[in-house]
């Protein structure tokens, strides 16, 4: 993937506090947080580099969602 990883961290980021701030009350949330599971088994290594990079797992519904929207604004 050709995705600058800081630029990708900063829009991740405003895409969580979208998520918490409508307290993930969102149209997409569920088919987000789901398409997170399909997209790290088929690019693990993308995701690898981009948990390195931001230092923390993802680890919440919240966060998963927050990645693909992110993706999706970014490679569309």
């Amino acid at each position: 993937m050709n995705i600058n990883i800081a630029e990708f961290k900063k829009k991740m980021d405003k895409e969580y506090e979208f998520l918490y701030d409508h307290n993930d009350r969102v149209a997409g949330y569920e088919e987000a947080v789901d398409a997170f599971d399909k997209f790290v088994e088929k690019h693990r290594d993308f995701v690898g580099e981009f948990v390195k990079y931001r230092g923390d797992f993802i680890s919440s519904d919240r966060e998963a969602a927050a990645f693909m929207f992110a993706l999706e604004s970014m490679t569309m």
